[in-house]
């Protein structure tokens, strides 16, 4: 199977995956290493987002679950200030601190499963469970390929519209 990305161009970009199942976690981490692709692993959004504060290079795609241990679920430690988050509010925080983010989300769920929930996700934005390495591969070559999500604009407070 043809990707469009070299190994020496992977080898520039950096993962993050998020997943509190850890053989999800290990399938992803080292499939991805050994297709060249510099990699970060979470077990959840609180830890995600401590990686995102404190990593010094870019991160080119989130790969996350979209379904997390939920707030509480697990107790904070290590003095982490990030509240624990379902992916799709992952991805919002991590667009607090970012102006783009380029994301796939992963879940067990069929894409008409979770529109019936009310989550709409792109579909070129995710990869269902189960997968296999290949087709991993394949769809996050497609997802650092494809634009990024831009952070919303911020709307100007009430008394401020208008006014120049």
């Amino acid at each position: 199977m043809a990707h469009h990305d070299s190994t020496d161009s992977r080898a520039t970009r950096q993962i993050l995956v998020v997943d509190d199942d850890p053989s999800m976690r290990l399938l992803c981490v080292t499939s991805l290493t050994k297709a060249g692709y510099r990699v970060l692993q979470a077990e959840g959004s609180s830890e995600a987002m401590a990686l995102y504060s404190t990593s010094t290079g870019p991160i080119d795609l989130l790969l996350t679950d979209l379904f997390l241990p939920p707030p509480g679920f697990v107790v904070l430690s290590h003095g982490n200030r990030y509240p624990r988050v379902n992916g799709n509010d992952l991805v919002q925080q991590v667009l607090c601190v970012k102006k783009e983010l380029r994301v796939l989300f992963m879940s067990s769920h069929a894409l008409s499963h979770l529109a019936n929930q009310g989550i709409m996700i792109e579909p070129e934005r995710f990869l269902p469970k189960p997968f296999n390495v290949d087709y991993l591969l394949t769809r996050v070559a497609a997802a650092l390929a494809a634009p990024p999500i831009a952070r919303a604009p911020q709307t100007a407070p009430v008394s401020a519209r208008g006014m120049k």
